[in-house]
């Protein structure tokens, strides 16, 4: 029965071997458009000096759940592969009625000129793949240069190069053109540099825009800010003003420190026996806060019966201490000598910046 096959899915090669005169290209995958069988081709790249008469592989077909499908050899007969030619990919090696997920590929021998060459000692070199080019850039790439197929970064190894299809040559090949694009490697590399140098142009005179506009724009935020600052300086002065037309007592800084060395005298002496005040009736041996020898504790006197006199800070709730004058001073004072300090603090900011620099 006859088919057509499409192509379904491809993956180049992530590896070569050193050495080798025969390297693995690619694995494709084909679906038959009648069955829908799915065809395993192989594409291979003879990088020798000489032809390539015959070569001998061994697969390994794996579905989505690792399990082996098929593992064979297969054998390129007749072939007539000259230096940089690829080969192998109108050969199908396996054909699948379930899906392929994976496929595994080692060389065993190669035919040159009739000479049977082992590929079995050559050792595996993985490659870091070449990065993908953005997509408005590689369309620019394929316009200028005719070729579809360049959607990749060129770069170069130690191994060898990556031409912009993505098709690895090993320095084994010595090659400028790409054989499976036909690109040249030069030309490929100058063309991109000139697409890119084209787009970092563009992007500065883009950028000088944005900075032109972005000047024109700072002269005035500029001349804002210290008018603002200027505002702000002249409400907190007005503030302050309005806290001295209210002010009915005085800060007297060295009053305050007296009281406070008495009040610290007081708590140093009578602290440690329980008592905060020097009253006239404690003496040295006294420790309770109240006395209590004079309380009456009978039920029907509770009424008549004299209470001991209070003593202690907190014994007279109407008495107003000397701590609380002090509190209310404080209380009634941060506000304007907050704002008088800020005010001070802008003004001197004002000055430094508009006579001294």
């Amino acid at each position: 029965m006859d088919q057509n096959f499409s192509l379904m899915a491809q993956s180049r090669a992530n590896y070569y071997t050193a050495g080798s005169p025969v390297q693995f290209v690619r694995v494709e995958l084909l679906k038959g458009d009648v069955t829908g069988e799915v065809a395993v081709c192989l594409t291979f790249k003879n990088v020798g000096t000489e032809p390539l008469t015959g070569l001998v592989v061994h697969f390994k077909c794996k579905d989505a759940a690792g399990q082996v499908l098929c593992e064979d050899d297969f054998y390129y007969e007749q072939l007539d592969a000259q230096p940089g030619d690829v080969f192998g990919s109108d050969d199908a090696v396996y054909v699948s009625d379930t899906p392929v997920s994976s496929v595994e590929v080692e060389q065993d021998r190669a035919f040159l000129n009739g000479r049977g060459v082992d590929l079995r000692g050559y050792k595996r070199v993985r490659l870091q793949m070449p990065r993908v080019l953005p997509a408005s850039i590689a369309k620019t790439l394929q316009q200028r240069t005719g070729n579809s197929q360049l959607t990749c970064v060129p770069q170069d190894t130690e191994y060898g190069w990556f031409c912009a299809c993505g098709a690895f040559h090993p320095n084994e090949e010595n090659c400028t053109f790409c054989s499976e694009c036909g690109g040249d490697r030069a030309g490929i590399k100058a063309t991109l540099t000139g697409i890119l140098e084209d787009a970092r142009r563009a992007a500065e005179r883009q950028q000088q825009e944005i900075n032109s506009v972005a000047n024109n724009v700072d002269p005035q935020r500029a001349q804002a800010s210290p008018a603002a600052t200027a505002a702000a300086a002249q409400a907190a002065i007005n503030q302050t003003e309005e806290y001295d037309d209210g002010a009915t007592a005085t800060y007297d800084p060295q009053g305050y420190a007296q009281e406070e060395d008495e009040e610290m005298e007081r708590v140093r002496r009578y602290a440690p026996k329980g008592r905060l005040f020097d009253d006239d009736e404690d003496d040295d041996e006294g420790t309770q806060m109240y006395d209590t020898d004079e309380l009456d504790y009978d039920d029907e006197d509770e009424d008549d019966a004299p209470r001991g006199k209070k003593r202690g800070r907190y014994a007279d709730d109407d008495e107003a201490s000397e701590d609380d004058v002090m509190a209310e001073r404080i209380i009634h004072w941060a506000p304007p000598i907050t704002a008088i300090v800020c005010a001070l603090i802008i003004a001197v900011s004002l000055i430094y910046h508009f006579v001294i620099a």
